[in-house]
């Protein structure tokens, strides 16, 4: 059946007017328009021909009058049924936009750059001199032809596009939109035989010419329907390109253009084979794939010990899945991991293995997007916007450190790859792997209450040990006036290390020289114009810098509000214990890993080779060293301000403590060295930091389950952030205010069945970022249609209301951050 009627997703909307709109198909393009093909359609009271995906198709419409789609963009669908799926899922979940899921799920290089021109049609323009018009028309003085990025430039954004529709409208302006492909695919020249061979050789050997016998070589390379390069050819025989041009003229060669992807993962691999499993991996091994051979609950939670070797079983479970003819996801938390990862599975699978994360260009995204679309690869490696990858035949999706909030995105849509991971499962009915040494009390609680399959690697890979652990009490010498960052323990132990040639790594979670600069006479810190907040200080540049919103400035050696030269650093960070260590230890090698020194492409490839062989004896990073890297040379991990996370304002602050300490303890000792550990506290009782020194993970849980049934936080309640911001302080308050009270509204009336407590409106901890004030309302409350209906609802309202104007909102659920 051909339908002439489909429903359309458009770029252009907001969450507010967000809906599917319906459109005329023309006949000459009704075998073209495919659900999932992306389409140009006149939208909006000017018939702005914008950008939108077709989601559906419609026997009839409940509109009368329906506009017509002007072009297709796709000739293939970009789109599957089960993408498309996935998004409406997103959405309602989310209070996002249709499209916002989609951008989430495609890369950049697949998107269309949009083109729009405006034509001056009048030759005199002076005639507008008085009127409203008249300093837009004037942009059109010198060239009679502008992109609307022309005249923003020149006079802003402030009621252009109002203006520029009137003018149109009225004949005085013409208006055109081109749609421009963001990234082109990559094409090589290709050369091959144009004739037999032998006839080649023949035509060629008659001719008495200077370069006969390189001409003769370039055929005997490309025999036996051989495809070679220009690059390629020109090495092996010396041929330069006038001499192909004359070979392709005399149509013994050809020229043709193959596609190259921009993305190579690696070269000359040598296929390993896979690793015996020890007695208890092999048990587990084989408990999870009879779970994937179950109809129900394929959702597996796999707690191992740091060392317990979790990345063999992964191994095994996606060999078992190629072998099935399946595909595989595998996610970890930090682009630094993906190195090492990258070496461990290409190993095993070749090039049948490829990469999705930011680190990558545009273009080696969309190769890599490409491949898997095209079903090159079954294996996708990659952070957390893999869990989008289009892979066919879905066998497993294994996430790796589940536990990392680095799985929650920051911006629209606010999604975490583990509820996304889950879906994809489901839909599927694939197996799903939560792997961790400190799994979240949300997936444990889970596995304890059956919803999750729980397995356990109690006994590390091999012949290492769990590292024994020294908690070293700072207390002590800060009161004798020691104020430096490496105490008498840990130096004693980076002493035994340096003389024995082995390595260290150094843990503090906080990058930068020193957290604040301070005046000793004024009281004087540099604080952000445009956040409410101190700034960080970088000894590399001399400069301090807002960590939110990029700011930084200029710090001299006077204060600038007293002129003292008596400014005090306080509460080092990574750069400062660098410098430390450098004042103690005479000619050590030390690499660090923060986001300072890893902000260039291939950095944490770098200094994780560096590292690796030996050409350092001391890592010293951010929670990037915490989890993942494996160094079969380090014995010693040091853990500085290990109780600096511990009374953060938010209900994940012990959660999280406990995590990165038990974490980076199992970096060291994990082959034939025994390790040690130095963990430097000023809270050496508190029961977070005595189950992390011990590996404790089960007394952990018990002890902070109890925590949040008393605090009715998550995963026994939920909590719903409704998160408001703006430029003006008041305005902010006051419509959240508003939306507070319409919500009590609502729940005593329509929506009585789905009531729950709002608080606030707050300020979050930083109440200003960027110039702009931030606060949210907070509901305890349970997931369900109702509650999503209720928002949504409401979230619509507060968008279409006028007095709400400069204010925008955002929804997340069980935030990681306040």
């Amino acid at each position: 059946m051909v339908y002439k009627i489909c429903a359309v997703a458009i770029d252009a909307s907001t969450f507010s007017i967000d809906k599917l709109y319906d459109y005329k198909i023309p006949n000459e393009l009704c075998e073209k328009v495919q659900v999932g093909s992306r389409v140009l359609v006149p939208f909006g009271k000017g018939n702005k021909r914008i950008e939108g995906i077709v989601l559906s198709f419609r026997e009839k419409s409940e509109y009368d009058l329906l506009k017509m789609i002007d072009d297709v963009l796709d000739i293939e669908p970009i789109l599957n049924e089960k993408q498309i799926k996935l998004a409406i899922w997103l959405r309602e979940r989310l209070a996002c936009t249709f499209y916002d899921c989609i951008h989430a799920m495609l890369p950049s290089g697949v998107w269309f750059k949009r083109n729009d021109t405006y034509t001056l049609l009048k030759d005199d323009i002076k005639q507008f001199e008085k009127t409203e018009y008249y300093s837009i028309l004037s942009c059109f003085s010198e060239c009679k032809s502008l992109t609307l990025e022309q005249i923003r430039a020149m006079r802003g954004n402030k009621s252009i596009l109002i203006k520029l529709d009137a003018l149109c409208k009225q004949g005085i302006l013409h208006y055109e939109s081109k749609i421009k492909k963001n990234i082109n695919d990559k094409k090589v020249n290709m050369y091959r035989l144009a004739c037999d061979y032998n006839e080649a050789i023949k035509k060629e050997s008659k001719r008495n010419i200077k370069s006969k016998n390189i001409k003769l070589d370039v055929i005997s390379c490309l025999a036996d329907g051989q495809k070679l390069s220009k690059n390629e050819l020109e090495y092996l025989t010396g041929a330069t390109s006038n001499i192909l041009s004359g070979l392709v003229k005399r149509k013994i060669i050809e020229c043709i253009k193959e596609e190259q992807f921009r993305i190579q993962i690696c070269e000359n691999i040598n296929i390993e084979t896979e690793n015996k499993l020890s007695k208890e991996q092999e048990t587990v091994y084989n408990s999870i794939k009879k779970v994937y051979e179950q109809e129900d609950n394929k959702f597996c939670l796999l707690h191992g010990i740091t060392g317990s070797g979790k990345t063999q079983i992964y191994l095994k479970i996606i060999d078992y899945m190629i072998k099935q003819n399946k595909s595989a996801i595998i996610l970890v938390p930090e682009i630094g991991l993906t190195p090492q990862f990258i070496n461990i599975f290409t190993a095993r699978f070749g090039n049948n293995v490829t990469i999705l994360h930011s680190a990558l260009s545009v273009g080696e995204r969309y190769d890599s997007w490409k491949k898997i679309k095209m079903g090159l690869c079954k294996i996708v490696l990659g952070t957390r916007s893999a869990v989008f990858a289009p892979l066919d035949f879905l066998g497993v999706i294994i996430i790796d450190e589940e536990h990392d909030n680095a799985y929650q995105s920051e911006n629209s849509p606010r999604y975490n790859a583990r509820d996304v991971a889950i879906y994809r499962a489901f839909q599927s009915k694939a197996l799903l792997i939560l792997g961790s040494a400190t799994p979240s009390i949300e997936s444990y609680y889970k596995a304890m209450n059956g919803e999750y399959n729980l397995f356990e690697l109690k006994e590390r890979y091999g012949q290492s040990v769990v590292p024994n652990v020294i908690i070293s009490d700072m207390r002590g010498i800060a009161r004798s006036g020691f104020l430096g960052s490496i105490g008498n323990t840990l130096r004693e132990q980076i002493c035994i290390n340096l003389e024995k040639g082995e390595q260290t790594i150094l843990f503090l979670n906080r990058r930068g020289d020193s957290r604040i600069v301070r005046c000793a006479m004024c009281g004087w810190t540099p604080e952000c114009l445009s956040c409410s907040t101190s700034m960080t200080y970088h000894s590399v540049n001399s400069r301090a810098i807002c960590h939110y919103c990029g700011f930084s400035k200029k710090i001299y050696e006077k204060c600038p509000s007293c002129n003292s030269r008596h400014l005090v650093f306080e509460t080092a960070g990574t750069q400062k214990v660098e410098k430390e260590i450098k004042e103690i230890f005479k000619d050590v090698r030390i690499v660090r890993m923060d986001a300072d020194t890893t902000s260039t492409k291939k950095s944490y490839e770098q200094i994780f080779k560096k590292f690796k062989n030996n050409e350092a004896d001391i890592l010293i990073g951010t929670q990037m060293v915490t989890k993942g890297l494996d160094f079969e040379n380090v014995t010693l991990v040091g853990v500085i301000e290990a109780d600096q996370s511990l009374y953060a304002q938010d209900y994940r602050a012990q959660e999280r403590t406990f995590s990165l300490i038990t974490q980076v303890i199992g970096r060291a000792g994990r082959r034939f060295k025994s390790g040690r550990a130095v963990i430097q506290t000023y809270s050496p009782e508190h029961k977070v930091i005595l189950h992390a020194a011990r590996q404790d993970y089960i007394g952990f849980y018990n002890y902070e389950i109890e925590r949040r049934k008393l605090m009715l936080c998550p995963p026994v309640s939920q909590i719903l952030f409704i998160c408001g911001s703006g430029k003006i302080e008041t305005d902010v308050v006051d419509s959240l205010v508003r939306l507070k009270n319409r919500l009590i509204s609502l729940m005593q009336g329509q929506f009585s069945d789905c009531f729950f407590t709002v608080l606030g409106p707050c300020s979050a901890c930083i109440v200003k970022v960027a110039g702009r004030y931030r606060y949210h309302l907070t509901m305890r409350c349970d997931d369900g249609k109702r509650r999503r209906q209720l928002i949504n609802g409401v979230l619509c309202e507060f968008l279409n209301d006028r007095l709400n104007k400069g204010v925008s909102l955002h929804i997340e659920l069980n935030p990681y951050t306040i």
